[in-house]
């Protein structure tokens, strides 16, 4: 006998959507239902509407969960509109005379006053008007699933102060016409549920009015409280959307340090060199994932973060066709390259910020600011770097490091004859100490040792922050320098840099640190660069002494997220962008990862959306 074989027979569970759409669908209905298919569902019309609206006010309306939506509007005459308002008035005002109750006499004058600015719009002012007719279809595949998602959409329709209405003993003419074969039936269907309405309302509130944003070659952000998507390409140019800067305020536990990470992982997905200024260690975890091709440097000294002050980089020129109205070439410390300003011209400029930052600017007088500058010459000069040198030819170890400088100094004191000359450079050698052989030589005596070698930098300076003041506001100088000539080397290679807890960068007796920014958020839009700068309030960047340059890197943001805040940062925040009462409460609820999104001369109310499986990759960095 043959074996008979076995046939085990695997039944997935049925696609209900799948099924509905390859099955000729069957139509039941009843007085107050009709039910298309295996679905259940119930028509109703919007029998009320508020008596004053905003921009886009039909959006929610038309974004109901399971809900088809019919939009009629039938234009009228004038004439005839005038008619029944103003016999309508003359009603009200009847009324008005016999009822006793103050609250009925004030609802009367409103709806009076209501009726008298609609005559005003269309007779005087002569705007189009007709009648506006809603119909609404919620589905679901059982009753009960119907009957709660209709509870649901009841209450969603009343948050715009509206009414819905079942079309009783008329559901077959009314899926007739809300059917996309359908032809309204003003006679039974319209009728009940028209109201008069002006074409600017009607117009200025379609869905389209409050739009989310669809941007080609995107990735998926979010949501706005309508639902809307919000698909973001941040590289995308047009008129009001130059750069690829961001600005993204919000109080502690307002949910940044994840908005940030959730963008950060989509623009690596996309092939976006990351690096990450990271005082609280958030993106170590994400910098770790296998997923990442990442590296987590220690900047407070490891072996591979070591920035040699005295290396020459190739500065990017900027010449007077790049500078904005009021500016200057010595906002740049840079001059015009037309005069044949070198690159070592350019570098003693800004170590001049360096080390202006690292003794302090009581200490760095004019003499040690001329002696030191004397010394930087002589030893470049030793090392074969002269005015003309071509820097692209030199490595890392061409060039002198602090212990060379110390013994410039060194040398000078001795071979000076003059006393008060001696004393300067004494005290210079005084000041280079700790530098060249003292405590902080682990920092920057040697050569440069930081690369950025991999997809996701992230600079670890959380042991900078308990360090002296001067040390860690020199080093903040020295790697944001550093990061910038990582973004400017390749003008056809997307670089983001991000520098969370911006506040650290605010320093009332230095702000020629949050100048190096600002001039970073200027020019890299030249270099296929993006910067974004990650603050807890807007009143961080706006202190007096550093107004001009935080006022200039919000302005120069295409892309501002401003998340939850309250107080006095409310206030200042509500002057600063001009936000709506409307506005003004989102912020001040709080909630995490929402806020207002502004891309170029638009905004939204956007709420992030992240992935748990995203979620998981971004660790525990930033609390919970």
């Amino acid at each position: 006998m043959k074996n008979k074989k076995s046939v085990v027979v695997i039944q997935d569970k049925i696609n209900e959507n799948v099924l509905n759409i390859i099955t000729p669908s069957g139509i039941d209905f009843d007085n107050t239902s009709a039910n298309v298919g295996e679905n259940y569902g119930k028509i109703y019309c919007i029998s009320r509407y508020p008596a004053n609206v905003d921009y886009g006010w039909l959006a929610p309306l038309c974004n109901l969960e399971g809900t088809a939506t019919q939009i009629e509007y039938r234009y009228t005459t004038s004439e005839r509109m005038q008619k029944v308002m103003n016999k309508r008035i003359s009603e009200l005002k009847s009324d008005e005379e016999t009822v006793k109750q103050e609250s009925d006499k004030q609802k009367i004058q409103q709806a009076v006053k209501d009726l008298q600015e609609m005559i005003q719009r269309i007779a005087v002012k002569n705007e189009p008007v007709g009648y506006i007719n809603i119909m609404l279809f919620p589905q679901a595949t059982g009753k009960a699933d119907l009957n709660a998602r209709i509870k649901r959409i009841s209450s969603a329709v009343a948050v715009q102060e509206c009414n819905i209405r079942n079309l009783k003993y008329r559901q077959i003419q009314a899926l007739k016409a809300i059917s996309p074969y359908g032809i309204p039936d003003q006679e039974v269907v319209s009728n009940i549920g028209e109201r008069n309405m002006p074409i600017s309302t009607f117009a200025g509130g379609f869905p389209m009015a409050n739009a989310g944003l669809n941007d080609k070659r995107g990735y998926y952000l979010g949501k706005t409280k309508n639902n809307r998507i919000v698909r973001l390409n941040q590289w995308l140019r047009n008129k009001d959307r130059v750069n690829s800067n961001w600005f993204i305020s919000g109080v502690p536990g307002a949910g940044k340090s994840t908005v940030l990470k959730a963008i950060l992982t989509k623009e690596y997905a996309l092939r976006t060199q990351i690096i990450m200024f990271d005082p609280e260690r958030e993106y170590v975890d994400l910098a770790n994932h296998p997923y990442f091709n990442g590296k987590v440097i220690n900047c407070g000294g490891g072996d591979d973060s070591r920035i040699n002050p005295l290396q020459i980089n190739l500065v990017p020129r900027i010449t007077e066709e790049d500078l904005e109205p009021e500016e200057t070439m010595e906002d740049y410390l840079e001059y015009d390259d037309k005069n044949g300003t070198s690159d070592m011209a350019l570098h003693i400029q800004q170590l001049r910020v360096f080390f202006k930052m690292y003794f302090g600017d009581e200490a760095f007088d004019y003499e040690i600011k001329a002696v030191l500058e004397k010394c930087l010459i002589e030893l470049y000069n030793s090392f074969g770097i002269t005015w003309e040198t071509d820097i692209t030819k030199l490595s890392n170890t061409d060039y002198p490091i602090m212990q060379d400088l110390g013994e410039v100094v060194k040398k000078k004191e001795q071979e000076e004859l003059d006393t008060y000359a001696k004393s300067i450079y004494r005290r210079l050698g005084l000041l280079l100490y700790s530098a060249c052989e003292g405590a902080d030589q682990q920092l920057w005596n040697g050569y440069t040792t930081l690369e950025a070698t991999t997809d996701f930098t992230d600079l670890d300076v959380s042991s900078l922050l308990e360090l002296d003041d001067n040390v860690k506001r020199a080093q903040f100088y020295n790697i944001t320098s550093w990061a910038w000539n990582q973004m400017a080397r390749d003008r056809t290679e997307r670089v983001m840099l991000g520098i969370d807890e911006g506040y650290l960068m605010i320093d009332p007796e230095y702000p020629e640190l949050m100048k190096n920014i600002r001039n970073i958020s200027k020019r890299d839009r030249k270099y296929e660069g993006g910067l974004m700068f990650i603050t807890h309030a807007c009143v961080d960047v706006l202190d007096e002494s550093v107004k001009r340059y935080g006022q200039a890197i919000i302005d120069n943001a295409c892309y501002k997220f401003i998340m939850g805040t309250d107080g006095k940062n409310l206030e200042e925040t509500q002057k600063l962008f001009h936000f709506s009462d409307q506005e003004v409460a989102i912020l001040a609820s709080k909630n995490r990862g929402q806020g207002i999104f502004m891309f170029g001369g638009s905004r939204l109310d956007l709420r992030v959306d992240v992935k748990t499986e995203f979620l998981e990759m971004f660790g525990s960095g930033g609390g919970r």
